[in-house]
């Protein structure tokens, strides 16, 4: 059990230092990259290898309103530009909710985005 708690402990360590991409402006009110659904988000990544890759990171966590972000989940693996803001993540948070979506912030950094819309760059 001891093992377990240690583990954990470092893990939450080493989630809360997690650096965000040096791409992502939160100030900025659209943001590009290529990105991965999973339930109730997605993660925004810098460069198209880090989609492949499982629990890559730094990315940035965001989401739609809920039904764009279930209609928007056959874009995963593509490159996008998100519109919307960000905003920042909340000490001790565990989850933010946007129009219906739920954050959960896997990518553990600073800021989340709560976009509305999203398109694909061909």
């Amino acid at each position: 059990m001891k093992i377990v708690v240690a583990l954990a402990a470092v893990a939450l360590t080493a989630c809360a230092s997690i650096p965000e991409p040096a791409a992502f402006d939160p100030a900025a009110t659209s943001f590009t990259g290529y990105v991965r659904f999973t339930e109730g988000e997605f993660q925004l990544y810098e460069r198209e290898a880090q989609v492949q890759a499982p629990f890559a990171r730094p990315c940035v966590s965001g989401a739609l309103p809920r039904d764009a972000q279930r209609s928007a989940a056959e874009m995963s693996g593509q490159k996008v530009t998100f519109t919307g803001r960000a905003v920042a993540w909340p000490a001790g948070g565990v989850g933010l909710e946007h129009e219906g979506s739920t954050i959960r912030n896997t990518c553990g950094v600073d800021h989340v985005i709560l976009a509305q819309t999203v398109s694909v760059i061909r």
